[in-house]
């Protein structure tokens, strides 16, 4: 390796755990990294010899989603806001993290993720102490206002308990660190199916404890669900069906019995089925069904939908003072970007999935986060939030990195 590769290796290295170390922390951090990353893949994309012409065409699904969800909408009178402009242009953070990882050595690719899996795990840890309340009083964080991490958002108590709350982690955000961790959690068993050694070992430590995590201290039922079903799919994917059956069984006894023995879980669960304990999903559900009759082709523009501006009168106060989306990820695509920019987004999600390689670790567990994405997306929006948006990209990213290497 020539001196050149080799600065442009420790610079993909920084950035990326800027980047990951951001999507579970602070999200300046993973802005700042996703930047970074951009910058340094043109430099080696123009040391390569990689044209515009050939870069187009390699990703054309994605080209073809973004130019009719930033331009159409616009030129129909519906121009994107700066938040809807900046969460498209996270999408190119797929290529761009699969040029990134694509650059790194094995060693390099270990040191990440032995970097990225300790924050997780540490942010693990963080959210037991919230979820059981050995955690400091409210306003010890007075003087971390500055950071503007919503520290008061992990002291919401667990409907009919006492002495337990919803955690949020390092993320302080209850379905942030879900939405997340359950992203992570997929990726990391599709990985550890793969591995041999230690290193298989440390990737399905991450996904048990990460599995415990998500599972009972954010009180995230969507998330909670959509994992236990991924999970499945990815162990019926990376194992042999005579072990995968018995594994599948066993991880779904666990849950169950999980929710049996866990009363306000359970009582959440049921909650579910009424108006107030699924927090007017139906409702807002159909804001997003009317801003798609208003613009069924060209949308209102991506970052323009907000539930409280489509809601009816009749509609529960909770929809119509709702500032965020529809509670479906499909749905609010097409809200913004008419209904063929969400076909588009599907065509999009579909060629990745077809693209990246089961048979590699990379591959398999960023299969697992993208069925988690799209299972969690039919409840709720989770590229509403910045650091998952940037979760996401990142792990595609990584998921087509084994083509980048080869290339």
């Amino acid at each position: 390796m020539n001196v050149k590769s080799e600065v442009l290796e420790r610079w993909f290295l920084v950035c990326l755990a800027l980047w990951g170390v951001g999507c579970l922390f602070q999200e300046v951090l993973a802005a700042v990294g996703l930047a970074g990353c951009a910058l340094v893949a043109l430099v080696a994309a123009r040391r390569g010899g990689v044209t515009v012409r050939g870069a187009l065409r390699a990703w054309v699904p994605l080209v073809a989603f973004l130019a009719w969800a930033l331009l159409v909408p616009t030129l129909s009178g519906h121009p994107p806001s700066g938040t809807g402009v900046a969460r498209l242009l996270d999408f190119v953070g797929i290529p761009v993290a699969a040029v990134a990882i694509g650059h790194l050595s094995d060693a390099r690719r270990v040191r990440l993720a032995w970097v990225l899996g300790g924050v997780f795990l540490a942010s693990c840890a963080v959210a037991g102490l919230q979820h059981f309340g050995v955690w400091p009083a409210p306003e010890a964080w007075a003087s971390l206002k500055w950071t503007r991490l919503s520290f008061e958002r992990v002291y919401e108590v667990v409907p009919g308990t006492e002495n337990r709350f919803m955690a949020g982690g390092l993320l302080f955000h209850r379905l942030k660190f879900s939405h997340i961790g359950g992203m992570v959690v997929a990726f990391a068993l599709g990985v550890g199916l793969h591995l041999r050694g230690r290193r298989r070992t440390a990737a399905l430590v991450v996904a048990a404890v990460g599995l415990v995590s998500v599972g009972l201290f954010p009180y995230a039922r969507a998330a909670s669900v959509a994992l236990v079903a991924v999970m499945g799919l990815v162990v019926l994917l990376g194992l042999p069906r005579r072990v995968a059956l018995p594994t599948c069984a066993a991880v779904l006894g666990l849950a169950v019995l999980a929710l049996a023995l866990n009363q306000p879980m359970r009582e959440r669960f049921l909650n579910s089925t009424t108006e107030k304990g699924s927090g007017s999903r139906a409702a807002l559900l159909e804001t997003g069904l009317c801003a798609v009759r208003e613009s069924p082709v060209t949308g209102v523009g991506p970052g323009r939908f907000q539930a409280r501006l489509w809601a009816t009168p009749d509609m529960p106060e909770q929809a119509r003072e709702h500032g965020g989306k529809a509670h479906n990820q499909f749905v609010s695509m097409a809200a913004e970007t008419g209904m063929p920019g969400a076909l588009l987004f599907v065509v999009l999600l579909g060629w990745l999935a077809w693209r990246f390689p089961r048979n590699r670790p990379e591959g398999l567990g960023a299969l697992g986060a993208l069925a988690f994405f799209c299972l969690l997306s039919l409840l709720h929006d989770p590229l509403f939030h910045v650091q998952a948006s940037q979760a996401f990209v990142l792990i595609l990213g990584v998921g087509l990195s084994a083509d980048t290497r080869r290339s």
